[in-house]
């Protein structure tokens, strides 16, 4: 190790210098994959902006003042400047927006009320348990009716 030439220094000396040149190169090749998706996931967070409602009241968007769709009757909040931005044609595609994602809701809760009054009779049965049969029987299925409530108005009844 100590009898190296001068020559194969300086070459190797060169050699750390490409290296090192490259090396900047490659990380940021590596690199940009991630950089890649902090990119998307900031543009994807621009583009997707809150809808201008909500079905319950959110004091943390200000959508607090009340308000009631022209179709189905729903209830749902929006902020202060609501009523200024949206008008005609845009307010009544927000309303549908609303009653599709009220009835959406509704929908999904009436199916687990009916799952859970589904599993309670079953285990009534199984256990021949009276109670939980009675609890099955004494549901009130609020979701369901509200579900037939809304089939009936928008079918006309």
């Amino acid at each position: 190790a100590g009898y190296s030439h001068p020559n194969q220094h300086r070459q190797s000396g060169h050699e750390r210098e490409e290296e090192r040149g490259d090396g900047g190169f490659s990380m940021f090749i590596q690199l940009m994959p991630i950089i890649v998706l902090i990119l998307v996931s900031l543009l994807s967070q621009l583009m997707v902006s809150n809808p201008p409602y909500a079905l319950y009241p959110r004091q943390s968007t200000g959508q607090t003042i009340k308000m009631q769709t022209e179709n189905l009757g729903v209830v749902y909040y929006v902020n202060k400047d609501f009523r200024s931005e949206y008008k005609g044609v845009s307010l009544q595609k927000v309303e549908k927006s609303v009653e599709e994602d009220y009835v959406s809701n509704i929908r999904n809760n009436c199916w687990k009320e009916r799952q859970q009054k589904t599993d309670l009779l079953y285990a009534a049965k199984v256990y021949r348990d009276d109670r939980l049969r009675k609890k099955a029987d004494s549901m009130s299925m609020d979701n369901c009716k509200e579900l037939e409530r809304l089939t009936s108005l928008y079918r006309g009844g």
